[in-house]
């Protein structure tokens, strides 16, 4: 019978053990890059990482890593974990070895002193990790916004649009029909796109986090880390200032493929707030004549709501955010979808 084992990675060590199985199974252009940066750099500490190996051949041919993070419950600071970078050669795909590895990571789950384990798995992950314990918190929702007929390079709302005198009469109708076009707001305020976080947004951290029941703390020097020293992607900050000059909302973005991809959405807890800035992120976009605008969301039903008052089309998709904690039973806040505040940029990266 073909056996497997597995070790906990020294991510220094075993770098060369870990990043060919990452590349074959995953790609990347620039995984070594990331591997620096992801697995030694944050400013939680170094990742945990395990390997699998197949004993009758003695290579490693599987491996998973804990990202740790900083998530504030009811306002206080917890230490867990975000699961990625799971990946299993293809020969060896027989459940036996991705088991192993998941197993592995849940009965060590004291050791590395995280509370919580969460992620977004893929349909495959996803069988495993509820068959060992994980449970569902609820569906990562992805919204799109056109804003153009062409709503990503060489995607069309519908193929007859690909005919420009089609289009140009559909283009102007989206633009016309947009929400953010009929909004008004009597709030004094101001539009800044920074180069990169500085102290505002610690303050405004400090005053809107206690908004929140679960979600991801969100100081300047994680967000410069997660998206300025990203070498994954440009990140750029979107930010609206009220009339002291003080921070009441952002969005960081890329944009990539004709899109707008939103990865991070932070605001005062004002329905006023939020859609001013919506409208005025919407309006900035369109003015770059990008095609849509994309979010990827799980949390408050408030906000869903919102983003389809402005356009936003919610995409059926099957991804979900699970969960494990040795303490389930004592923490059943983490179960529910409404109290987080989870997006894209959230995610393991």
């Amino acid at each position: 019978m073909t056996k497997y084992s597995v070790i906990k990675a020294d991510i220094q060590n075993n770098r060369d053990d870990i990043l060919p199985i990452l590349k074959k199974n995953l790609g990347g252009s620039s995984r070594e890059e990331k591997y620096v940066w992801n697995y030694t750099q944050s400013p939680y500490g170094a990742a945990h990482c395990w390997l699998a190996k197949h004993e009758p051949s003695n290579t490693f041919i599987g491996t998973t890593a804990l990202f740790p993070r900083v998530i504030l419950v009811k306002g206080e600071s917890e230490y867990a974990a975000i699961a990625g970078d799971f990946a299993v050669d293809i020969q060896h795909r027989n459940l036996l070895p991705a088991l192993a590895l998941q197993k592995e990571i849940k009965s060590k789950i004291h050791d590395t002193k995280f509370k919580f384990i969460y992620g977004l798995p893929n349909k495959q992950s996803k069988g495993i990790l509820l068959r060992i314990g994980y449970k569902k918190i609820g569906r990562f929702t992805h919204f799109i916004k056109p804003l153009k007929s062409e709503y990503q390079n060489n995607k069309y709302i519908h193929s007859f649009l690909q005919f420009k005198i089609f289009a140009r009469a559909v283009d102007i109708f989206i633009k016309s029909f947009a929400r953010e076009k009929r909004f008004k707001t009597t709030l004094k305020y101001s539009i800044i796109t920074p180069e990169y976080f500085d102290d505002r947004f610690d303050v405004f951290w400090k005053n809107v986090s206690r908004h929140f029941t679960l979600i991801g703390e969100r100081t300047s020097f994680f967000l410069n880390w997660r998206y300025i020293q990203s070498p994954a992607k440009k990140y750029k900050i979107f930010c609206l200032l009220d009339e002291h000059k003080d921070i009441i909302g952002y969005i960081v973005y890329f944009l990539e493929n004709n899109m707008c991809h939103t990865m991070d959405m932070l605001f005062e807890p004002s329905t006023e707030v939020l859609s001013l800035l919506l409208a005025e992120f919407s309006r900035f976009v369109r003015m770059k004549g990008v095609g849509s605008i994309s979010v990827d969301y799980l949390g408050s039903s408030l906000l869903e709501e919102k983003l389809k008052e402005f356009n936003f089309l919610p995409i059926k998709n099957e991804m979900d955010l699970i969960i494990y904690s040795p303490n389930m039973a004592d923490n059943s806040d983490l179960l529910n979808k409404e109290n987080w505040h989870f997006f894209a940029g959230d995610n393991d990266v």
